[in-house]
């Protein structure tokens, strides 16, 4: 551990060696390495920025940026971390980091605040007469030599008592990679203070004639056991994450991809776009969520959702899909009839679509209990020079189970005295609401260890068999 003079001087040496090369690493012209080392207990505040460039980043050029910050107004801290920027080629250089860092308050009332940022862009161009900048340009030949790139991401903590956190940031001219694994346990592994995290990712890449655009904002408030995220920009977009814990939870995910392709004349042929947007809001209660997301010519996701509210809480989701095609009269040949979603024909004889679309969603809304599982995929059918038809494939499975009332094993008595119960609500009878009961619970009293005590046909088993005979005896009644 420092000392709090030697940690002092040590600190003061780092931000001025950060300053340094705030100012001298644009363009870059060789590798800068920075490493920092705390093991502290106290105020602290460490800070870092590091920029690079090539070119003029708005018509032919690059530019990055990494920024951070750690600050604590008391508490224990261990932070370790490595920048390195730079690369022999100034076109190709890079900004890398890599980050440790663990805290916990105690009780001393003191909170961790936090944060990451990183950009990426970069715009490349065979004729710098004109602005690449501008997607929809003046490219007569609907040439893809005109490019832009333009990834970011980022990390806020605030009020954290207890933390552990791990990231890894890679960018370069042509991609922006970025990753993040945090949680609220503190030293001995147990959930013991709250925090608020939050990630946010964008990311928009493009020619004249193909845009793909990709964010994601994820944010948990409270305790959380698994705070997983991991982006990638470049060609194409990726997006993973986990979220495991008990706090409040607010994400939102959105791509599109915008395809717009002419001829030799600059007349266009086909265009079309592909939309894919997925919220998930809780109040609270458990939440064990897993989900991707890839955005390339095929737009794909897969969602693995279970939620358990704890008293009050509840879950809301909603994901849609959207695909929608236009194709120049005359330009689809396609005989496939399967392909017409609607619009009209340039002949009686054909079966040529001018408009395509297809869209599909699913929704769950205050629920207090779910499991849901969801698979979707669009492509928007760019083979053909762009006459294949829009393909959609979206599966949702949304269920909301019932947990087992434990406070029924209290109440549930045997009227009969043969052994078996039969009076579930405790109130000294067999009635219709001890068949609800009954029903409701029926997967887990199967399974448990009084399994016998509901086996009323008695054939060594607990089946449906038993809910047959126990409907009829109230019936009888």
């Amino acid at each position: 551990m420092l000392r709090p003079s030697l940690f002092r001087a040590i600190h003061i040496f780092f931000l001025l060696l950060a300053g340094g090369l705030f100012l001298c690493v644009s363009p870059v012209v060789s590798e800068v390495s920075v490493n920092t080392l705390i093991d502290t207990i106290g105020m602290v505040h460490d800070s870092s920025t590091f920029t690079q460039g090539y070119g003029n980043p708005y018509v032919n050029g690059s530019a990055q940026l990494f920024r951070d910050s750690t600050m604590t107004n008391g508490g224990a801290l261990a932070l370790s971390k490595t920048v390195s920027t730079g690369g022999a080629n100034p076109e190709s250089g890079s900004v890398d980091s890599q980050k440790f860092l663990s805290y916990d308050a105690g009780a001393t009332g003191s909170h961790l605040a936090a944060s990451e940022s990183i950009i990426t862009t970069t715009t490349g161009s065979t004729n710098t007469s004109s602005p690449v900048c501008v997607l929809a340009s003046s490219d007569s030949g609907g040439s893809d030599s005109n490019r832009s790139l333009t990834a970011a991401a980022s990390l806020d903590i605030i009020t954290a008592n207890t933390l552990q956190l791990a990231s890894r940031t890679r960018i370069t001219t042509e991609e922006l990679q970025y990753s993040v694994s945090a949680n609220t346990s503190g030293t001995a592994g147990n959930a013991s203070g709250p925090a608020i995290i939050s990630t946010s990712f964008t990311y928009a890449s493009g020619t004249p004639s193909d845009m793909n655009m990709a964010s994601d904002r994820s944010k948990v408030a409270g305790l959380f056991d698994l705070f997983n995220r991991a982006y990638r920009g470049g060609t194409s977009a990726t997006i993973q994450a986990q979220t495991e814990g008990s706090g409040m939870v607010n994400s939102r995910t959105i791509a599109e991809h915008v395809y717009n392709s002419k001829n030799s004349t600059g007349q266009t042929e086909w265009a079309g776009t592909a939309v894919y947007a997925a919220t998930l809001l809780t109040n609270g209660g458990n939440l064990q969520e897993t989900r991707s997301m890839s955005a390339e010519k095929t737009t794909s996701s897969q969602r693995l959702i279970s939620y358990h509210a704890d008293g009050s809480n509840s879950m809301q989701t909603e994901e849609r899909v959207v695909a929608v095609k236009k194709v120049a009269d005359g330009a689809n040949t396609s005989t496939d009839p399967s392909c017409v979603f609607g619009g009209g024909s340039t002949s009686e004889n054909a079966t040529s679509a001018s408009y395509q679309s297809v869209s599909a969603s699913s929704q769950a809304i205050g629920v207090d209990s779910a499991q849901i599982e969801s698979v979707a995929e669009m492509d928007i059918g760019s083979e053909k020079n762009g006459t294949a038809p829009v393909v959609v494939h979206y599966r949702a499975d949304i269920t909301s189970p019932i947990e087992f009332d434990i406070s029924i094993l209290k109440k549930m008595t045997d009227p009969n005295k043969d052994g078996k119960y039969e009076d579930l609500n405790g109130n000294g009878k067999l009635d219709m609401q001890d068949l609800v009961l009954l029903f409701r619970n029926f997967d887990w009293l199967s399974k448990s260890e009084i399994s016998a005590r509901f086996d009323y046909n008695n054939n060594s088993r607990v089946d449906f068999a038993d809910l047959t005979m126990a409907f009829r005896d109230i019936q009888q009644r």
